[in-house]
C-alpha cells in the first residue's frame, strides 16, 4: 500500500513539472523582451495548449473521416454550406493546428512596437463551427496587445443562429467583438467596407470567414506594414479541405496572377525573384501580380489617406475577381 501511494506521489509530482517546463518554454519561446504594458502574462499559444483535447476530431489538422453509415446525412448536410457540416461540427472550435511555418521563420524576431489590427469578417449564413472556429483561431493566435478588435459583418443572414444567440455568445469572449449587420445582401466587398469604416486599429485584416490561423500568423504581416504604411500584404493562403477539414500547408513557392482570360490563378514563384531573395524564403515575395482576398492586411489609413486617391475600394463591383484586377493596378 505504501509503494503505491509513492508512485501515485512520484506521478503527481512529475507531471506537476512537465507543466512547468511546458509554461516556461512556450513562454520563453515567444514572448521576446516582454513587457507588463503588452499584457503577455498569459501567451495565446499557452491557452490553446491547456483548452483543447488534442486528441479529438480534427486535431492538429487531421482528417475527420465520416463512418459509412452517416454518409447519406453528410452528403445532404454537405449542401447546406457546400463543405462537410458534419465533420466540421465534430471537431473543437479552438482545435490544435501544426505549426507549418519555415524553421527560420520560426526564429525570427520582430519589432516590439508593432501597429495594432481590427480583424473584420465578413459572414453570410456562415455554419457556427466555421465562423466560430475562425473567430477563435484569430484570438488564441494573436498576441493581445497587436488585437484591436474582431468585427464580424453579417451580410444579411437568414438563420436564426447567427441572430441573437451570437450576439450573446461573442459578449463573453476576451477580445472586443463587434457585430455589423447589412440592411440587404450587399456581397463582400460593400461588407468588408462598413466592417473598414467601423474598424478602431491601426490596421486592417480582412479574412474570409471559414478560416484558421495559426501560429505566428499576425507579426509578420504586421511588420511589413510597420516598415511601409503603403504595403498591402497577403499571407501564404493554407488549405483546409472541404470534405475532411484537414489542414494542409499552402506552399510559399507560387504566388497570384492572371491567365490570359483574366482568371485567378497560382502561379510558380519566378527565378528573378529567387535570385532576389538570394535563397532565403522567409522574405515577402514582393511585385505581386496580385493578391487573394481570402486574407488580405493593409493600414487603416488608407480610408481617408493613400487609397482615397484610388476610390478605396470600388463598392459598385460586385465581382470579387473583378476586385483582383482593380487592386493589383493600385
Amino acid at each position: 500500500m505504501r509503494r503505491f501511494v509513492y508512485c501515485k506521489v512520484v506521478l503527481a509530482t512529475s507531471l506537476m513539472w512537465v507543466l512547468v517546463d511546458v509554461f516556461l518554454l512556450l513562454y520563453f519561446s515567444e514572448c521576446n523582451k516582454c513587457d507588463d504594458k503588452k499584457e503577455r502574462s498569459l501567451l495565446p499559444a499557452l491557452r490553446a495548449v491547456i483548452s483543447r483535447n488534442q486528441e479529438g476530431p480534427g486535431e492538429m489538422g487531421k482528417a475527420v473521416l465520416i463512418p459509412k453509415d452517416d454518409q447519406e446525412k453528410m452528403k445532404e448536410l454537405f449542401k447546406i454550406n457546400q463543405f462537410n457540416l458534419m465533420a466540421s461540427d465534430l471537431i473543437a472550435l479552438n482545435r490544435s493546428l501544426p505549426d507549418v511555418r519555415l524553421e527560420g521563420c520560426k526564429t525570427k524576431v520582430y519589432p516590439d512596437e508593432l501597429p495594432n489590427t481590427s480583424v473584420v469578417i465578413v459572414f453570410h449564413n456562415e455554419a457556427w463551427s466555421t465562423l466560430l472556429r475562425t473567430v477563435y483561431s484569430v484570438i488564441n493566435r494573436s498576441p493581445r496587445y497587436l488585437l484591436s478588435e474582431v468585427i464580424l459583418v453579417d451580410d444579411a443572414s437568414e438563420r436564426d443562429f447567427l441572430k441573437l444567440t451570437l450576439e450573446n455568445y461573442v459578449k463573453n469572449l476576451e477580445v472586443p467583438v463587434k457585430i455589423i449587420r447589412m440592411e440587404e445582401r450587399s456581397g463582400l466587398i460593400r461588407a468588408r467596407l462598413r466592417g473598414a469604416a467601423a474598424s478602431k486599429g491601426q490596421v486592417i485584416t480582412f479574412l474570409d470567414a471559414h478560416c484558421e490561423c495559426t501560429l505566428g500568423w499576425l507579426e509578420p504581416l504586421l511588420a511589413r506594414i510597420k516598415e511601409d504604411r503603403k504595403t498591402v500584404v497577403c499571407p501564404i493562403i493554407d488549405v483546409i479541405s472541404d470534405d475532411t477539414f484537414e489542414y494542409m500547408a499552402g506552399s510559399d513557392m507560387t504566388y497570384g496572377g492572371f491567365n490570359w482570360k483574366l482568371n485567378f490563378r497560382w502561379y510558380p514563384v519566378p527565378q528573378r525573384e529567387m535570385d532576389r531573395r538570394k535563397g532565403d524564403r522567409t522574405l515577402p515575395v514582393r511585385q505581386l501580380p496580385t493578391l487573394s482576398l481570402v486574407a488580405l492586411v493593409m493600414s487603416s489609413t488608407r480610408t481617408t489617406g493613400d487609397w482615397q486617391k484610388f476610390g478605396w475600394m470600388n463598392s459598385k463591383i460586385s465581382s470579387i475577381s473583378y476586385h483582383q484586377k482593380e487592386m493589383c493596378y493600385m
